[in-house]
Parts: C-alpha cells; sequence; structure tokens
C-alpha cells in the first residue's frame, strides 16, 4: 500500500511536470535548450521502486510524453504515439538494475541516466522527424538543444533526492523512505 502512495505520488508529479516544463522559458546560453523535468523524475521512481511499479510508470510517462510531443505536420504524424513507451520501458529497466546499487547509499545514479536519456530521448525524437522529413540537418544549435536539456535535466535530477526524502518522510512511507537513503557512513 505504502508503494501505491509513493507511486500515485510519482503519477502526480510526472502529470504536473509537463505543464511546468513548457512554461520554463529556454536558456539562451545553450542555443534555446528547454529543461525537461519528467525524465528525472521517472528515473528517480525507477532506481527508487520496484520493478513492477516501475514498468506502471514507464506505460504512464511514456503515454504522457507520446500524447504532449504528438507532432502533426500537413496530416502525417512525424513523431509516432508509442514508442516513447518503448523508450521509458527499456531504459528503466536498465535504471531499475541499478537498484541494489541506490539502495546501498549511492544516490547520485539517476542523475548520469537523467542525462544520457534526456540527451538519447531528443536525438531519437530528431532522428525520427529528420527521417520522417526525408532530410537530415545537423548543426551546432541541434546539438545544444540535445546535450543542454540532458544538462539541465541532470541538474533538477541532482535536487530530487533530497526532495524525494522529505516528501517520503512526510507521508511517512516507510517503503519509498527506506529505498531513497542518503550514502550510509
Amino acid at each position: 500500500m505504502k508503494t501505491l502512495l509513493s507511486l500515485a505520488a510519482l503519477f502526480l508529479a510526472i502529470f504536473l511536470a509537463f505543464p511546468i516544463q513548457e512554461m520554463i522559458p529556454a536558456v539562451p546560453a545553450l542555443h534555446g535548450a528547454r529543461l525537461l523535468l519528467v525524465p528525472a523524475l521517472f528515473f528517480y521512481g525507477a532506481v527508487a521502486l520496484p520493478t513492477s511499479t516501475m514498468l506502471a510508470l514507464a506505460v504512464f510517462t511514456g503515454l504522457l510524453t507520446d500524447l504532449a510531443y504528438l507532432h502533426v505536420v500537413s496530416g502525417q504524424v512525424e513523431i509516432a504515439v508509442g514508442w516513447s513507451i518503448v523508450f521509458f520501458v527499456i531504459l528503466g529497466l536498465l535504471a531499475n538494475g541499478l537498484q541494489p546499487a541506490f539502495q546501498r547509499g549511492h544516490w547520485w545514479i539517476p542523475i548520469p541516466l537523467t542525462l544520457v536519456a534526456t540527451s538519447l530521448f531528443l536525438l531519437m525524437q530528431f532522428a525520427m522527424i529528420s527521417l520522417r522529413r526525408e532530410g537530415f540537418f545537423f548543426n551546432e544549435v541541434v546539438v545544444w538543444r540535445i546535450l543542454g536539456a540532458g544538462v539541465l535535466s541532470a541538474l533538477v535530477a541532482f535536487l530530487i533526492h533530497p526532495i524525494a526524502i522529505w516528501s517520503g518522510r512526510l507521508m511517512e512511507d516507510s517503503t519509498f523512505a527506506r529505498r531513497t537513503v542518503l550514502a550510509k557512513p
């Protein structure tokens, strides 16, 4: 029951992260890279939750991501629905495999996962659009927007751990709080 409470809190946080990240302006110093909150929240949940609940979180996150980034131009779907679910399930299983290290106190594990996964996600979106448009245009701005978003998301992932500890204690959710312990001495 307590794991379900943690899962519901993550569902709500991810649901609210979509409109919040749309309101955050692009960073001009990073050539217009945008902050993506959803991958940081998801990968924290992927290393903190059991596999079955992580899979539910991956399907939920992937579906919302597909709906948020559904891209139709001239009646042609450029970013298809369903690929984000597969992306989050595969990378979520990889992150969930690192859960024993996370439980031993390696709280930093979601940070590099978020950086790599966010950049990979945006690169895959770029490739999908390029293939649909039958033209591949890759320059410095594209690199900055892909890697810059990954770095910004990793910075947010750094802040999620203390917030999760605090909210776990606030909710008195011993399962979630136990899974998100700080590094042991």
